[in-house]
């Protein structure tokens, strides 16, 4: 009910937590409609982790959650790209109608070809360039169908 009254009283913003200063002096946690800002994510969150505490999360890469939309782009961890090779490869698999574990191999030695690490990976992570494999993908195997 919150949330549905919440909306029509506010529409396009979310609920934002915010401390306000009370008449007496004394600082209160308040509900403020906000339109944008990683502050609302993290406020959902937080208020969906307090009511399922014991909910196992899966493990994802960092940059899979925080880095979307950032300077990176077009590039992804190698993690990342680990993370989703078994989707990305069966899917071309079932598309191509091909063995899912050849398919995966072939991809994998595109990754191989667009990953890279800052200074010659002296320092820092090891990084993809998915629109290289992206393009690559689409050389070798055409168009995705779906």
């Amino acid at each position: 009910m919150f949330f549905e009254s919440f909306s029509k009283e506010n529409p396009g913003k979310f609920p934002l937590a915010v401390s306000v200063v009370n008449a007496d002096g004394t600082t209160a946690s308040a509900l403020a409609p906000a339109g944008e800002g990683s502050d609302i994510q993290a406020t959902f969150f937080d208020m969906w982790r307090q009511e399922h505490p014991d909910v196992a999360l899966q493990d994802v890469p960092g940059d899979m959650v925080m880095a979307s939309g950032s300077g990176l782009d077009p590039h992804i961890t190698l993690e990342n790209a680990r993370y989703q090779l078994d989707r990305v490869a069966d899917k071309w698999a079932a598309d191509l109608q091909r063995d899912p574990a050849e398919v995966r191999k072939q991809i994998e030695g595109m990754i191989a070809a667009h990953t890279a690490a800052p200074f010659d990976g002296l320092v820092g992570e090891k990084f993809v360039n998915v629109l290289e494999v992206n393009l690559d993908l689409r050389q070798k195997f055409g168009e995705p169908r779906s």
